[in-house]
């Protein structure tokens, strides 16, 4: 178990170089590009705890983190199933699930900043409220807060929150599963998706609303139940897509605070540790003196447009699979499993999010210009 920071109290008038408010994917991304400067980490869980996400992502991405650790199992293939069939995508890099509490103790260990479990009540100007009582003021800050926003939508911002609000739910249990990220096009969600992702012993069982309804829980049984089981303790949230502008009042937001979740496929660990790594180094930079609070700003939202243009594709092939009939979106899978259609579609979209020009010695993870 890590550890909250004690002795709050007595420290609320501290100064920070670096405030980030959540401590998962994206903000502890920030803070491991942060390691040696004045930062905490605020989250109203402990580190590890609350998981909401179905923990896939690329081996180089958790690798990247440092978390290598926590992997459980590794896929190289997408498994597509509607009731006309299934259609297989071999994956152009290896994807894994891993344990989402040993993830995040791996690179929060790694980043090596102070952690405080509070919620964000608010903040004025640079000073960050806590419902800890206290006040903390920050040279920088970032938000990591996922779809809530809480640091960049506090009373008074700019920050606009209105994006696309998928949701999704998914039970654990142990049982034999067929190897590979499988994703089912069946009528238990009409407006979304179900997905069985093995994960070592266990399969996490699914479902997605791409419309934000939120009571699935029925949906989830009658899925389940197409492989004889029953939700164990079910854990789920909303997933935020719609790019947001990435800097409000010079609060830098990444991850799901930023809809940098992926239309379509839900898929939001990856744009979020890369998005954080971006973040972390502009304001490193900040604080060395590379860049002025100005040009970091600039930069990162230059990051964040590179890749307007593909999230709006994902957008529309959204509203398609919402529009089509089943039997239609079996055809457009197994069209596009071809060979020569599916490789440059899988390299576009792995290759959201490619690292900008930073400060010389920045690095991502090997292959992360192709992710």
């Amino acid at each position: 178990m890590i550890p909250a920071v004690a002795n709050h109290e007595s420290r609320v008038t501290n100064h920070y170089d670096v405030i980030i408010a959540g401590a998962s994917f994206a903000g502890l991304a920030v803070a491991q590009r942060l390691v040696g400067r004045r930062v905490v980490l605020l989250d109203r869980a402990p580190v590890g705890r609350g998981v909401t996400s179905a923990c896939g992502a690329p081996v180089s991405i958790v690798n990247a983190m440092g978390a290598e650790g926590s992997i459980l199992q590794v896929h190289d293939r997408l498994i597509l199933h509607t009731p006309a069939g299934e259609a297989v995508w071999p994956l152009p890099e290896p994807f894994c699930t891993f344990d989402y509490q040993r993830f995040c103790e791996l690179a929060w260990a790694r980043a090596r900043v102070e952690f405080l479990q509070a919620t964000v009540a608010g903040r004025s100007g640079s000073t960050v409220h806590t419902t800890r009582g206290g006040a903390f003021s920050g040279t920088l800050l970032a938000d990591a807060t996922g779809w809530r926003a809480a640091l960049a939508a506090a009373p008074g911002s700019a920050y606009v929150n209105r994006r696309w609000m998928a949701f999704g739910l998914e039970s654990e249990v142990v049982c034999p599963h067929e190897p590979g990220l499988h994703f089912y096009f069946l009528p238990e969600v009409r407006d979304g998706y179900a997905w069985a992702f093995p994960a070592g012993e266990g399969v996490r069982f699914g479902v997605l609303s791409y419309l934000g309804r939120s009571k699935l829980g029925p949906a989830l049984e009658q899925f389940m139940s197409r492989f004889g089981q029953r939700p164990a303790a079910v854990h789920g949230g909303f997933l935020a897509s719609g790019l947001r502008p990435p800097v409000v009042d010079g609060v830098f937001i990444a991850g799901d605070a930023s809809g940098h979740c992926l239309p379509l496929t839900g898929e939001g660990i990856r744009t979020a540790v890369l998005a954080g790594f971006e973040c972390g180094d502009l304001l490193r930079q900040v604080l060395d003196g590379e860049r002025t609070r100005d040009q970091a700003e600039a930069t990162y939202q230059a990051f964040v447009a590179k890749s307007r243009r593909k999230f709006h594709a994902l957008t529309w092939a959204n509203l398609a699979v919402l529009a089509l009939p089943r039997r239609a979106v079996a055809s457009v899978a197994t069209m596009l499993a071809r060979p020569r259609v599916l490789g440059p579609l899988l390299a576009q979209y792995l290759n959201l999010f490619e690292k900008s020009a930073t400060r010389p010695g920045a690095t991502l993870p090997a292959h992360s210009g192709r992710l």
